[in-house]
């Protein structure tokens, strides 16, 4: 009978790329609400309210969407809901409904940018129902006119070259709007032709001729426009309509939804069934580790998917069953982590915090608290299922040595996966990360696994990694 030690050196992130035998202990196949930002793994902090005053039910319908307008004086919390959109009033803490649509807005994708028009700072929201709206900080009125052909309903916004390109035209669905270039007496709201230069003048393009595949978002770089539609990808280059270009990036590509795409370090990132995904100004493809969250993907529903950067992670949210699951994607670390307990509606960025539009109609901001503004955060990770390379041996589980520190009398479960048997302890960690944890272990088999969770929403973390300690034996011995 040989000793052997099983060691976690680090803890990194998800990865289901593969069979969880070919996979590195410092990965999991499957955690949730931890975090592994410093090599050590603890319970994730959770968020709370980030204003004090929930986004008003009555007769408002679903929340949509969150959008902040800015300007020199400061930020003001927009919300679009079904029924009409409210603002925010810091002074006295209250949402006040600003603009109440005729019409219901039922589960609509609402896109929108920050501009300026003339000399004001300007929020335009598209929401595809109706005409584009542009909000100053005060009052809500309706963009564009019929004599400069920008009276139309669109869904989708990007400015790109000073102009303002929008498409989703329902009766036009494969039809790029561009706006005349702002200047003297021009502004973006006018979208038809010019008298005096064929430079400056608006117009549209129509993408693609193959039906069935109307655009579905936007994306602007420095250099190009990325024009995401049902089944394939182009880009638009050029500064002025004689030299616009389309060209076709890629032919048969998953859809990406309105509110799915987002620019860091002028790339593109999106996401599709297949995962996250980027458009470095000449390939649209998967990211090389985006199979590390495969699992997820598989089951998820990307119709709603919101996408937020926040410094330099990339957050997203995905539909699973009944249930949000928010994914981030460290760029720097190139590592995936989920949580959930919660449903988001919207995820944006205000000031370098994600900010969360909760089911609850509240704004939550994220990695504030110890748990889900009230409800107990579950967290756990687990390892890979291994036999250690050598199916025959039976391996007995000795001890699970630990570093690391409990908060608020928060316990570590240990549960040990040997196939047929399992068993389950908790530990309260040491006062110090000077000391080591011994937790005694006797389970046996050929292949095992562990699950590290938290206890009723405590809260711990590990540090050091850990060591599984073991007894190796062939059958006959």
């Amino acid at each position: 009978m040989a000793g052997f030690t099983y060691r976690i050196d680090r803890f990194i992130g998800l990865d289901q790329s593969r069979d969880e035998s070919l996979v590195s202990p410092s990965y999991s196949p499957d955690a949730m609400n931890m975090d592994t930002s410093d090599g050590g793994l603890m319970v994730t902090k959770g968020f709370s309210k980030y204003l004090p005053k929930a986004i008003p039910s009555a007769g408002a319908g679903e929340v949509n969407r969150i959008l902040f307008y800015k300007n020199a004086s400061g930020s003001i919390p927009v919300a679009v809901t079904d029924g009409g959109i409210f603002t925010y009033n810091g002074a006295n803490e209250t949402w006040n409904l600003a603009y109440e649509y005729e019409e219901a807005r039922v589960s609509a994708c609402v896109t929108a940018i920050m501009t300026r028009i003339g000399m004001t700072d300007t929020l335009l929201i598209a929401d595809g129902r109706g005409r584009i709206l542009k909000f100053d900080g005060s009052s809500f009125t309706a963009f564009g006119s019929a004599e400069g052909c920008s009276d139309i309903a669109v869904n989708f916004l990007a400015m790109f070259r000073s102009r303002l390109f929008s498409a989703g035209d329902a009766e036009h669905p494969d039809r790029l709007y561009y706006s005349k270039l702002p200047g003297g007496d021009r502004s973006i709201e006018d979208w038809g032709p010019d008298a005096d230069s064929t430079a400056v003048e608006g117009g549209h393009i129509e993408i693609g001729a193959a039906g069935g595949d109307p655009i579905t978002a936007l994306a602007a770089m420095s250099n190009q426009l990325l024009i995401f539609k049902k089944n394939s990808i182009w880009r638009l280059i050029g500064d002025r309509p004689g030299n616009y270009t389309v060209e076709l990036i890629s032919r048969d590509s998953y859809p990406v939804y309105g509110l799915a795409a987002a620019v860091y370090r002028d790339v593109i990132y999106y996401v599709t069934k297949e995962g996250l995904c980027s458009f470095n100004g000449a390939d649209a493809s998967p990211l090389p580790d985006a199979r590390m969250i495969k699992g997820v993907m598989a089951s998820a529903d990307t119709s709603g998917t919101r996408l937020a950067v926040v410094g330099d992670r990339l957050y997203f949210t995905v539909k699973v069953g009944l249930f949000t699951r928010l994914i981030e994607y460290d760029t720097a670390l190139r590592r995936y982590m989920q949580y959930s307990g919660f449903f988001a509606r919207d995820i944006v960025n205000d000031d370098g915090a994600l900010i969360i539009a909760d089911s609850t109609r509240y704004l939550e901001k994220w990695g504030v608290g110890d748990d889900f503004d009230g409800r107990a955060i579950t967290a756990y990770w687990t390892t890979p299922y291994t036999d250690l390379g050598d199916k025959a041996a039976i391996k007995t589980l000795r001890a699970l040595y630990l570093r690391g520190k409990s908060y608020a009398n928060g316990r570590v479960v240990v549960e040990t996966d040997v196939g047929f048997t399992n068993e389950s302890t908790s530990i309260l960690l040491p006062e110090s990360v000077s000391e080591v944890a011994e937790v005694k272990l006797k389970n046996e088999g050929r292949v095992f696994r562990l699950k590290l969770a938290n206890d009723l929403g405590g809260r711990f973390a590990l540090t050091g990694g850990a060591e599984l300690e073991m007894s190796v034996r062939k059958r006959a011995e």
